[in-house]
């Protein structure tokens, strides 16, 4: 599908799980080199930048958070690719299946946002800076989604649910190792960005990519700090559970203890021999009396030695 919008001359293109067709026409109109047309039909595997004669190619992969919709999409992606194809006066987005963040700014933006703070010269680099800005604002609100999260989990393993926060804390895992194989690259392909840029903006876009890299420190430090608190209730529901574990144990090698005597003398008075008090017609009351009377021994002696 084939989205544009324009702008006081600029154009911005949006192409989702675009046709051969709606590549060739755009390619077309905007000169895209054969090679980048190439990658835009198929995901990539990593983020990177390319400079063109025309044009700057990037592409950035961001993480979906999945634990966010309550349950796994049915796409059951860990990321979304968006390819940005950056002129001077038009911006080409690829993506390859809905992406939020993008139909929001779409949604919200307003075109003279682009003549930023008055003295900067319009192109399309403004209108990339705030869209990545917008997709950045996205993943902060994951974050502090499963911040969220992580806090309710907390109050749940100390409140005796540890067994249950396992496939929760699993999932929180899952989320936040694709948020960080997601973002792990985009430092490097940003601070790319800005020396190819120098060649297309003037000096002031370094100032708008300024303020991106810093909304990237900024999710950077958001996850590491999710991760650890991560690790840290885990390792807490981990303990509690050992020590759960470890008291149920303990109470069955008690039990078994108390109740070994009692085995032995089942099994001596159920020989197949004769015994002194076999024909006793008090021998039952006997057997009886004596298991009895080991047990309470077993139990006071499981009291005085505070095993239960």
């Amino acid at each position: 599908m084939l989205t544009r919008r324009e702008y006081k001359g600029l154009t911005w293109i949006d192409l989702e799980s675009p046709t051969e067709s709606e590549l060739k026409q755009v390619a077309d109109e905007y000169k895209i080199h054969p090679l980048v047309v190439g990658e835009l039909t198929q995901p990539s595997l990593r983020s990177k930048v390319d400079l063109y004669s025309d044009f700057i190619y990037l592409i950035l992969h961001f993480p979906i958070c999945q634990i966010c919709y309550g349950e796994r999409k049915e796409s059951n992606l860990d990321t979304e690719e968006i390819d940005f194809v950056i002129g001077r006066e038009f911006l080409i987005t690829a993506h390859y299946q809905p992406i939020a963040g993008v139909a929001e700014f779409a949604t919200v933006f307003q075109p003279s946002q682009l003549e930023g703070r008055g003295q900067d010269k319009m192109h399309a680099g403004l209108l990339f800076y705030h869209l990545v800005r917008q997709l950045y604002g996205e993943l902060a609100t994951g974050l502090d989604y499963i911040n969220g999260v992580l806090k309710q989990a907390e109050k749940k393993v100390f409140a005796g649910q540890e067994l249950a926060m396992v496939k929760l804390l699993t999932e929180v895992n899952r989320n936040l190792l694709d948020f960080r194989w997601a973002l792990k690259h985009h430092r490097e392909v940003l601070n790319s960005l800005i020396l190819v840029t120098k060649e297309f903006f003037d000096d002031s876009f370094r100032y708008h990519l300024g303020v991106v890299i810093g909304e990237y420190d900024r999710i950077w430090a958001m996850l590491e700090s999710n991760r650890e608190t991560f690790t840290d209730l885990r390792e807490t529901n981990e303990s509690l559970l050992s020590i759960k574990t470890n008291e149920t144990m303990k109470v069955f090698t008690v039990v078994a203890v108390i109740f070994f005597p009692l085995t032995l003398i089942t099994q001596f008075f159920g020989m197949n021999v004769t015994l002194p008090i076999a024909d006793s017609p008090y021998s039952y009351y006997f057997v009886l009396a004596l298991m009895l009377g080991t047990f309470f021994v077993m139990l006071a002696l499981a009291k005085y030695r505070r095993w239960l």
